[in-house]
């Protein structure tokens, strides 16, 4: 009788602990190859989407303003001075880049090796962009 005590007080014991260790706390954000500041080194407007290559409504060719990638979210603020607000997406282990912002504007892109994004910003018009990492 006393053995069989001592087992059910054991597996007591060990149930009202179970509950204590399922609540640790929320992990942060994990960190990715890929974090960090981007400096924009070009904007190139290949054109409006409704008229083939005219490029009068499009903001002039330049550089893009600066990219962040935080635990693999990608933000850019500012976006451009005709859509405004803040580009948001992410950046998948392999570095694809896939962005969404105001006025149905989408970016497609890819970091290389050497922390380079470059890729294709589409809304009313379409650009090439490319930003360096902070740093390399």
């Amino acid at each position: 009788m006393l053995d069989r005590t001592i087992v059910l007080g054991t597996i007591a014991a060990c149930m009202s602990a179970t509950p204590v260790a399922a609540q640790a706390p929320t992990p942060a954000p994990t960190m990715t190859a890929f974090d960090g500041t981007y400096a924009g080194v070009s904007r190139t407007a290949e054109g409006d989407m409704q008229h083939e290559y005219a490029t009068r409504a499009c903001v002039p060719n330049g550089k893009p303003g600066p990219l962040t990638i935080t635990g693999g979210v990608v933000r850019w603020p500012g976006t451009l001075p005709t859509a405004g607000g803040t580009a948001e997406g992410s950046v998948n282990p392999q570095g694809v880049v896939v962005m969404h912002g105001p006025s149905g504007m989408r970016f497609d892109g890819q970091i290389d090796g050497r922390g380079t994004v470059t890729g294709r910003l589409t809304s009313y018009c379409g650009y090439q962009l490319v930003w360096q990492k902070k740093g390399k």
